[in-house]
């Protein structure tokens, strides 16, 4: 038929083709950079050019850092031997290698080759665990700067005038950071005897409303088996949002244990789900080693308060939270705070 047709015919069907055809690509184009973010296997990351970078104080452009550092160098092995060569190295020679590296006086660490997207508070709560601390510290911070993070780490140290709360420790952790001017995503409420094996473990914060249970593979348990999806605590990540809406912990649980479980509970009640880093796996890189000590007794009355704290948290946790700073101090590789408790509520020695 078109053989037979007039020539200007032909020529007006064929423009009709390629501006059907030009309509099609450009339709097509946008649908997919609207959801680019749901082809790729990561999240996405602005690409103009205007966007990725940023001044430092010299006025240098300064990218965005990438989503996996190109310094991570996989897994290290914890054995007592590598602990104990950690604990044994001089002090004033590590300091110096940290202060070259970077890391800033209170435990404070900013990327100098990047600009990290987040900012992470990381609470450790402590007493009586001064060679945990040292390990800790030293073993954290390479750790945490071959991931290019922006962080610091807080640890809260208990006076010995009443039994041990580790969940006052992180409120008072977290009322410390809210001090800082620098203003910190999330926070990491992490155990100073856990130690990740693997760089590749995320220490990002987590989405607003999904806090991770990040040790869910220890070699506490035969084999690292997982924990329970019931189990919140060891090392976990919350945003800052999200642990000012659960009240943070509750005060009321002194001696070892139940704080975790009623902090699960908390969660739970305000509709938020607790997630596992790659949905859960027991992969090799969110594996966590425990550094060997004496189990501590579980506290006779936390089963009490954990019935009895269940539809308390709007009154207990943060809002009540009563503590006396005796010491403050930037050190080289923390921010150290000694606190003396002041309980409301002892039922749980």
């Amino acid at each position: 038929m078109l053989l037979h047709s007039p020539p200007y015919l032909f020529v007006s069907k064929v423009i009709r083709v390629l501006i059907i055809g030009f309509l099609l690509i450009t339709v097509s184009m946008q649908y997919y950079n609207y959801h680019k973010s749901k082809f790729n296997c990561v999240e996405s990351v602005p690409t103009h050019a205007n966007d990725l970078q940023t001044e430092d104080g010299d006025g240098q452009s300064v990218p965005l850092c990438p989503i996996i550092s190109p310094k991570l160098i996989g897994w290290t092995n914890l054995s007592a031997e590598t602990m104990s060569s950690i604990l044994e190295e001089d002090g004033k020679v590590v300091e110096l290698r940290m202060k070259e590296a970077g890391l800033e006086a209170g435990g404070k660490y900013e990327p100098k080759e990047c600009r990290s997207q987040q900012r992470v508070a990381i609470i450790v709560p402590v007493r009586d665990r001064r060679d945990h601390l040292t390990v800790f510290l030293r073993y954290m911070h390479p750790f945490l700067q071959r991931k290019q993070m922006s962080y610091v780490i807080i640890v809260v140290e208990q006076s010995e005038h009443f039994p041990f709360n580790r969940g006052m420790l992180m409120n008072i952790g977290f009322k410390e950071v809210q001090l800082f001017k620098e203003k910190y995503q999330c926070l990491i409420l992490h155990d100073v005897d856990m130690l990740p094996e693997h760089d590749g473990n995320p220490y990002t914060c987590p989405e607003e409303g999904k806090p991770r249970q990040m040790a869910f593979s220890m070699n506490y348990f035969k084999n690292y088996t997982p924990v329970g999806e019931g189990f919140f605590g060891a090392v976990t990540a919350i945003s800052t949002a999200d642990f000012q809406r659960i009240n943070g912990f509750s005060n009321a649980f002194w001696g070892w244990g139940g704080e975790d479980e009623n902090l699960y509970h908390r969660v739970v009640s305000q509709k938020l789900t607790v997630v596992r880093p790659f949905e859960g796996r027991p992969l090799h890189s969110v594996r966590y080693m425990m550094q060997s000590h004496k189990r501590a007794v579980p506290s006779p009355g936390r089963l009490d308060v954990i019935k009895g704290g269940r539809g308390a948290f709007q009154t207990d946790g943060l809002v009540n939270l009563k503590y006396q700073k005796l010491d403050y101090q930037l050190k080289p590789l923390c921010t150290h705070v000694l606190v003396d408790l002041q309980p409301s509520n002892m039922s749980a020695t």
